[in-house]
């Protein structure tokens, strides 16, 4: 034991710099985690914004327009260049385009109807929602037209008085959205996605620094020494897992402290990091013994972290992806990774021990892998 603590405190000290990337990763997931969550909070909790060309400029068309953003909470965008509209209307920046045509007023305060023009693209649910509301404001003002017999000033007062009345409509929402909780999610599994990636990025350095010592002849001068190889693959191992955890205890310690809302347990987050940081330690040492330059470290373990993040589902989730990809993405053990976390959010009695399971195995056959190849090279020295 005392071997390999000193393997584990002699590494750390000849790689501080592995350290230093360990609490930059840190700095720069919690970054991420709050610019991130702030960001997709105010999107999921703002207005939905409709283009407006008012054509008539009247007390109706007026009235109508504070209608919209008074009583249903809606944010005009107001132009009358309809091509700018319409580009909006394409990158999604707003939800529909009314047009408020000309004679608006006079056709509805001579008692006539006057339709307005709505368009929209593929976000038939919203425009349907809305085209009820036009629907229900136009027939009160029908109403009240027909009840004037032609008569422009007393249309006028009566949409006067009507407006007075301060009759507002009841909105009941389908889901009450808690921003604080719906930033730290967001924002957090958008960063424990990044994580994925760094913690690799680490290791990397680890397997460096074993290959270094393979081709420098310190890990065959080792078996000169008391200190057995195996304490040396040990202690190796245990640097990493510091480095690791140094990560992860930064990054979770911001979370608990700043009290974000990450939708469960951080006790389940604390350890889903852990048993991925096991596997990746395991697999950067088993790489380090079984390769022999560091082109050929960097090119496996960079590639691996790049393709299963991304099949992974760390930067986006799979659910719209085809069939066989997601299929694919299951031979990943980032897959299993992020899925537990999406799972509980979304359910939080949802069973997450398969998850744990397989991160498990995915940790013991890198372990047994690497036991082989050390085996190999035990024997070969």
């Amino acid at each position: 034991m005392k071997n390999i603590w000193l393997i584990t405190k002699t590494n750390i000290k000849r790689n501080l710099f592995a350290v230093v990337l360990s609490v930059i990763g840190a700095a720069m997931l919690c970054l991420i985690l709050y610019s991130m969550g702030d960001m997709v909070a105010d999107m999921s909790v703002a207005k939905v914004s409709i283009g407006l060309i008012d054509n008539d400029k009247s007390k109706l068309s007026e009235d109508f327009k504070g209608y919209l953003t008074e009583q249903l909470d809606y944010a005009l965008v107001e132009n009358n260049n309809y091509a700018f509209l319409a580009t909006e209307l394409i990158e999604k920046n707003i939800s529909v385009i009314i047009e408020i045509p000309e004679s608006f007023y006079e056709e509805y305060a001579s008692g006539n109807k006057k339709e307005l023009i709505v368009t929209s693209l593929e976000d038939y649910e919203n425009a349907a929602f809305l085209q009820v509301n036009i629907n229900n404001y136009l027939n009160s003002i029908n109403i009240l037209a027909s009840s004037t017999s032609g008569n422009k000033d007393t249309f006028d007062k009566l949409l006067f008085d009507y407006n007075n009345e301060n009759i507002k409509i009841t909105k009941t929402e389908a889901q009450t959205l808690d921003k604080k909780a719906l930033t730290g999610q967001a924002g957090f599994i958008n960063s424990v996605g990044f994580y994925l990636m760094f913690i690799f990025s680490i290791s990397v350095l680890l397997s460096f620094m074993v290959l270094d010592d393979r081709l420098s002849g310190v890990f065959s001068r080792v078996q000169a020494t008391p200190v057995k190889p195996i304490q040396y693959i040990i202690g190796s191992g245990i640097f990493g897992m510091v480095i690791c955890l140094i990560q992860i205890g930064l990054y979770c310690g911001y979370i608990y402290l700043m009290k974000i809302q990450i939708g469960f347990s951080i006790w389940i987050l604390v350890l889903f990091m852990c048993l991925f940081s096991l596997f990746t330690v395991s697999f950067s040492l088993a790489v380090a013994l079984a390769l022999k330059s560091k082109n050929a470290i960097t090119s496996i373990i960079i590639g691996f972290s790049t393709v299963g993040c991304i099949l992974g589902g760390a930067y986006f989730p799979l659910d719209m992806s085809p069939k066989t990809l997601q299929n694919l993405a299951r031979v990943m053990p980032q897959f299993w990774f992020m899925d537990a976390f999406r799972r509980l959010q979304a359910d939080l009695t949802a069973n997450i021990y398969p998850n744990i399971i397989i991160l498990v195995l995915f940790t013991v056959l890198s372990l047994l892998i690497g036991a082989v190849l050390f085996s190999q090279n035990y024997k070969n020295n």
